[in-house]
């Protein structure tokens, strides 16, 4: 009994384990035989453009405004103190010749200095009267005589000074030439030193333009260039020739731009501190040109592709000028017509097929 218990345990174990044999490899599928591993690379489609040679021109844009040359303002000071009565011009005023421009009069310590020259004078020449008798009467040296003269000299000298300025009474500061007001430094009552300015005046052909250049583009710019003006919010609009006078050599540190000075054609008509935008066109003849497009960054410069028997051959290049969509390239070893990838080389690696797409 025990062995047909046994026997009939074994053998059902045995058809349990051959059903789970089976059940378990019944969905896995036939080995297959290994499969070849591509060993090609993937071929990029591109367009090309041709490399041509021709003339291309940059164009930089600057601001700047109309000042007064530098060293060209007359300036109007007073030799003694001062009190202005009366302003009678505006900046930006055209004054003529001798056409008044401050009423002035003296200030109470000009009038003190006046009236103590009067005394000195009238005091020295009295002790002259007197030593000059003495001298007739053998009462006094030639020495004497002499310091007292040269003291009565003096006196009336510095007498009048003062009268010729205008010390001793009210006047006007009148226009030296015709011009422009190009500052105004004084107010009505106001008190002014000795030698202070009251205004500064300029002559209308001695203005200029002065406009600030990118760092960068200051290389591009050199003296006796062409400069295009064009008055900014003015309905014309015009055009103005000038002419590069100075380009400076260091950076401004309000506007952190490079001043460059233009000199203006006479009678431009331009308004003194007006608003003007600047393009400076500088060329370069028989450039080999590229489409910007074909340019690609490539450590600290550039680099763009040729197709040679249908792979990709990089070429690292300098850029020249650069305008709208062309760039001139230099230090390269392209030649004119030859074929660069301008659309599609994002993804290119040197020695990589490419397609040409028609």
């Amino acid at each position: 009994m025990n062995l047909r218990r046994v026997l009939t345990a074994t053998i059902l174990l045995a058809l349990a384990a051959v059903a789970a044999f089976f059940w378990l490899h019944r969905g896995a599928p036939e080995a297959s035989p290994e499969k070849e591993t591509e060993a090609e690379n993937s071929t990029a489609s591109v367009e090309t453009t041709k490399v041509v040679r021709k003339t291309i021109v940059e164009v930089i844009t600057a601001y700047g405004s109309v000042i007064a040359q530098p060293g060209k303002l007359q300036t109007a000071s007073l030799a003694y103190e001062a009190r202005v009565n009366h302003v009678l011009v505006a900046p930006g005023q055209v004054v003529q010749k001798d056409e008044p421009l401050l009423e002035i009069a003296a200030s109470p310590a000009t009038q003190l200095l006046v009236n103590q020259a009067r005394g000195a004078a009238e005091l020295a020449r009295k002790e002259f009267q007197q030593t000059k008798e003495r001298f007739e009467m053998k009462l006094a040296t030639n020495q004497e005589l002499n310091t007292a003269q040269k003291a009565a000299t003096e006196a009336e000298l510095q007498l009048a000074s003062l009268e010729n300025e205008g010390a001793d009474s009210a006047g006007v500061v009148r226009a030296a030439s015709e011009g422009i007001v190009a500052s105004l430094a004084v107010q009505d009552g106001q008190a002014v030193p000795a030698g202070n300015t009251l205004l500064e005046i300029i002559a209308k052909n001695e203005v200029e333009a002065k406009i600030g250049v990118e760092p960068e583009d200051v290389a591009a710019i050199s003296k006796n260039m062409t400069v295009s003006l064009f008055p900014v919010n003015q309905p014309s609009n015009r055009e103005i020739k000038g002419t590069a006078r100075l380009v400076t050599f260091r950076i401004n540190p309000t506007s952190r731009l490079v001043d460059v000075y233009v000199k203006l054609p006479a009678d431009t008509g331009l308004l003194l501190e007006g608003y003007l935008r600047a393009e400076i066109g500088r060329e370069s003849e028989n450039a080999l040109v590229v489409p910007r497009s074909a340019l690609l960054p490539k450590d600290d410069g550039w680099q763009l592709f040729t197709i040679r028997e249908g792979h990709a051959v990089a070429h690292a290049v300098r850029l020249g000028i650069v305008s709208g969509g062309e760039a001139e390239v230099l230090d390269s070893d392209l030649q004119e017509g030859e074929a660069v990838v301008s659309l599609g080389n994002y993804e290119l690696e040197d020695g990589m097929a490419v397609e040409v797409a028609p």
